[in-house]
């Protein structure tokens, strides 16, 4: 018996790929750049009644002016103020070895020689370097003095980082501007004293630094008495602005 007949393989059906739709229709440029348009004039129209409320509360207790800006005080404000020199201020010094009296620190203190120093950390130092000989050995004392800006800062990171020093005590001083602070170190038996003193007043940074040794121990109270004397010595040769 022979096998029922077959029909020949004709392979999988054939199907067409799907036709594709209509492409879709282009944004209407119009009505995209009158939604951009229309989103700019909103922002403008906030910041424009966010400055009008900043304004209003700027003005003053009576309402009738506002509070100038910082670019109008600035414009209003003298330029010898912005650059650190207030009204009532002080100028820098020209000659400043010719500032200090060595001999106000005492009657121990030697004479001697001096010369302009500066010195450079964060902000520059301009002063004095005295080379001093006494009976009991040799002395140092550097006076700075500094009109500008940097006033505050100057004294804000004194004030900071001298009273840290291992071995220095400090203590507020008053009668050398309008703020000082003064710190010392005692040590070989209190006959080696280094002393700091530090006062601004106004526009003007002064600092003075007095190292000795000696056969006798230092009073520190007496020298801290005798720098303050120094620096008001200091301060009435100061031109002021």
């Amino acid at each position: 018996m022979s096998a029922p007949h077959q029909p020949p393989y004709q392979g999988a059906p054939y199907a067409a790929p799907p036709f594709p739709g209509p492409p879709s229709p282009a944004p209407n440029r119009k009505k995209v750049l009158g939604l951009v348009l229309g989103i700019v004039g909103g922002i403008f129209a906030v910041c424009l009644v966010l400055g009008t409320v900043l304004v209003l509360v700027l003005a003053d207790g009576n309402g009738d002016q506002p509070v100038a800006t910082n670019s109008a005080t600035q414009a209003a404000t003298p330029a010898a103020t912005r650059a650190g020199n207030p009204a009532g201020g002080y100028k820098q010094p020209t000659d400043l070895c010719a500032l200090a009296d060595p001999s106000l620190l005492g009657p121990r203190v030697g004479t001697g020689t001096a010369e302009p120093v500066e010195e450079k950390t964060r902000y520059t130092l301009n002063g004095c370097e005295y080379f001093l000989s006494a009976a009991d050995g040799a002395q140092g004392l550097k006076t700075f003095a500094n009109v500008d800006g940097d006033t505050a800062a100057r004294y804000k990171e004194s004030a900071e980082v001298y009273p840290k020093i291992a071995g220095f005590d400090d203590e507020k001083v008053t009668g050398c501007g309008s703020q000082g602070f003064y710190i010392r170190r005692l040590s070989a038996g209190d006959k080696r004293i280094e002393a700091t003193l530090v006062c601004t007043d106004q526009n003007l940074y002064v600092e003075v630094r007095f190292t000795a040794g000696g056969n006798e121990p230092w009073d520190s109270d007496a020298m801290k008495t005798n720098m303050v004397a120094l620096v008001k010595g200091m301060l009435t040769k100061v031109p002021k602005a």
